[in-house]
């Protein structure tokens, strides 16, 4: 049986580029991005959902949740849904100044990345972290396994 592995994942996307990192180890690999950069914002074709309210009483935010659905399809809160929606992308922000609180991607009807945001601070407190150690200056070229075998 194999063991668990953790890794840290330096994304540059300036350089379509990705480091994983072994934590344990610190064996690197340098890897090509192939997926776009996703900015975390609500992209310009996309359709309003809902607003609400998180929180409680006294300490509330009011949020939007938008989603890449086409307009006048069903929802999954419909009555009478035949077949899943089609959408791949729901994002909520905070209405005031729009920072995100939530992103969820699926594909194939299942989830396959939800992100959730907390304790966002402006701008980037520590630079270097987007710059790969040492190790990854000979990383190899395949990402590794994220199991022990």
């Amino acid at each position: 049986m194999g063991t668990r592995r953790f890794f840290e994942y330096i994304f540059l996307y300036q350089s379509l580029v990705m480091f994983q990192i072994d934590q344990k180890t610190k064996d690197c690999s340098k890897i090509a991005l192939t997926e776009a950069w996703d900015p975390f914002d609500i992209p310009a074709n996309s359709t309003f959902e809902d607003q609400y309210i998180i929180g409680g009483p006294g300490d509330n935010v009011e949020v939007q949740e938008w989603s890449d659905r086409k307009p006048g399809t069903p929802t999954c809160c419909d009555l009478f849904l035949v077949s899943p929606p089609d959408e791949t992308w729901v994002g909520v922000y905070t209405l005031k100044d729009c920072y995100p609180v939530q992103e969820t991607y699926v594909r194939n009807s299942s989830v396959t990345t939800s992100t959730r945001f907390f304790n966002l601070q402006l701008g980037i407190s520590d630079p270097d972290v987007f710059t790969p150690p040492s190790t990854c200056q000979s990383a190899r070229p395949e990402r590794m396994s994220e199991s022990g075998c």
